[in-house]
């Protein structure tokens, strides 16, 4: 395996240039739920609960919308090394008709039956109001924010990654703004509480797919072509679907079981105080990942390009190499995450979100365990959404996704949590087992090199 990994210097200058932006783009997408989180922390800990309820199912459209561009990366990386823009635009047609529709139903299914979806997620009616109220006004927001980020994944194929940190950058940056005006009624504005970070949220996502409408006109590198985004043919549709639909069945299925964490969660006793401990776990945790999520995102653009360009080797030693540095950065996300719970989220974070007592000792404990699980997540992420993904072998990643969370990991936790009614802290610890049995059996697929696929084909005009 080490005689894989890559010497070329600028190599690693290449992946540097595209990964720091990739990690910004991660961040500032991640963080718009994460800002509602924690500007209502003022509100008390019903509210910063509700909220976190809200978006464990917002979570789900997010991921779906991520399988869309994750399979639209595998096709369009490859095309973009064999040089045909004209598939690139067939692709993304695509990838825009299906991600409007499948957004569609989900903000209509939230605006219309709140209420009863979130009674699944706790038994607690004050939580299911809140969440509710937040979810009804929020919902649309899911429909701009998926055009916007699989055109952003297209360019970002490309090797162009300014294009998304300016999109995102304005659109946090409104978020921010807005949820301060809105919540609180800062500057004559209406203090509107959850509602207001909710609002917040839809007029900043709206400003976002403004803009990268207007970018989609005048971008140099590539130019959206119309007739063959309304037109994008069979050949490629079939592609598409054979490549997309094992990400999305992965994204989606394991949104829906990583939201039954949180109902389960929900469903044990003094829910209020496990969730906000949850919730601020991984609200503190979501900016390390941002490093893993950069890594695995380069490995993508890295592996697809050569094989697109027909360079096995080249593709072999991109991924042999994105991987151990994967690890190498989760190993490094690991110990900072450990040094910043000791010296900076547990005395001065923690009791900024209002935690005391019981959800600050959890909350402490989670977060050591979730460091010590980082340098497997950073592993699994590169295999998993990179070099399997990027290599054509979406399937296999889907598989190793979902059976070590519905097989091992989802009735672990549901045991300990809900049978031997365990503290949340060791309910926690189940959940982070899942990336240790899969870092195990992604390795042995890594090894045997099926994934090395090229999948691009002659498309007529």
């Amino acid at each position: 395996m080490f005689p894989y990994i890559s010497r070329d210097k600028t190599f690693y200058r290449s992946v540097a240039a595209l990964a720091w932006p990739l990690m910004l783009q991660n961040l500032l997408n991640s963080s718009m739920s994460m800002l509602d989180t924690f500007m209502v922390r003022n509100l008390g800990e019903s509210a910063l609960a509700g909220v976190t309820l809200a978006n464990t199912v917002f979570f789900i459209a997010m991921l779906v919308n991520f399988g869309l561009q994750s399979g639209s990366m595998i096709l369009i990386s490859q095309y973009w090394g064999k040089g045909d823009k004209a598939s690139i635009s067939r692709i993304l047609g695509i990838g825009f008709a299906i991600s409007g529709a499948v957004s569609l139903i989900f903000t209509l299914g939230i605006m219309f039956f709140s209420t009863q979806i979130y009674s699944i997620t706790t038994t607690d009616p004050e939580l299911v109001r809140i969440a509710s109220d937040y979810a009804r006004i929020a919902a649309p927001s899911v429909i701009f924010n998926g055009f916007s980020l699989i055109y952003i994944a297209a360019q970002r194929s490309m090797g162009n990654t300014k294009v998304g940190l300016v999109i995102l950058t304005t659109s946090i940056a409104t978020g921010t703004l807005l949820n301060w005006l809105l919540i609180y009624g800062n500057l004559g504005f209406p203090k509107m509480g959850v509602a207001g970070a909710a609002l917040a949220t839809l007029l900043s996502r709206a400003l976002e797919i403004s803009i990268t409408a207007i970018y989609a006109k005048r971008a140099d590198n590539f130019r959206l072509e119309p007739r063959y985004i309304f037109r994008p043919g069979i050949l490629v549709f079939k592609d598409f679907i054979r490549y997309t639909t094992p990400v999305l069945i992965n994204e989606s299925v394991w949104s829906i079981g990583f939201t039954l964490y949180a109902i389960i969660f929900g469903h044990m006793a003094n829910a209020a105080s496990g969730l906000a401990a949850y919730s601020m776990t991984q609200t503190i945790e979501r900016p390390l990942q941002a490093l893993h999520f950069c890594v695995g995102s380069a490995a993508a653009v890295f592996v697809g390009r050569p094989l697109g360009a027909g360079d096995t080797g080249k593709a072999r030693t991109a991924g042999t190499t994105l991987l151990f540095t994967a690890f190498a950065v989760g190993v490094f996300s690991c110990c900072l995450m450990i040094l910043l719970t000791f010296t900076l989220i547990k005395p001065v974070l923690f009791p900024i979100f209002g935690a005391t007592g019981e959800t600050l000792q959890t909350g402490t404990v989670m977060l050591l365990f979730a460091a010590a699980n980082m340098p497997c997540k950073a592993f699994n992420f590169c295999n998993i959404v990179g070099v399997l993904r990027g290599g054509g072998d979406a399937r296999s990643g889907m598989l190793l996704d979902l059976l070590s969370m519905y097989l091992f990991a989802l009735p672990l936790t549901a045991f300990v949590g809900l049978v031997l009614k365990a503290p949340f802290m060791y309910v926690y610890l189940c959940i982070c087992l899942e990336e240790f049995v899969k870092m195990l059996f992604g390795y042995w697929r890594f090894s045997k090199r099926k994934w090395l696929k090229n999948i691009t084909r002659e498309i007529p005009a």
